[in-house]
């Protein structure tokens, strides 16, 4: 199976209920999301929809913050 690299996914800046937690690569907010909870050691709640509910994510300018 391919693999995409970081450094080809879009960083995006990730909040949780509108305060900044940092940032994450993904393919799109929801697989940056995945990534960050992952490495939050959250991965037991990723199929909690509400749990889910509470995080967003924004393209980050200039590809280097939010």
């Amino acid at each position: 199976m391919f693999k995409i690299t970081n450094e080809s996914q879009t960083l995006f800046a990730i909040y949780k209920k509108g305060v900044h937690l940092g940032n994450e690569r993904g393919k799109n907010s929801n697989a940056a999301i995945r990534n960050y909870l992952i490495a939050a050691l959250y991965e037991e709640s990723l199929n909690d929809k509400e749990f889910i509910s509470f995080y967003s994510g924004i393209k980050a300018i200039k590809n280097i913050h939010f």
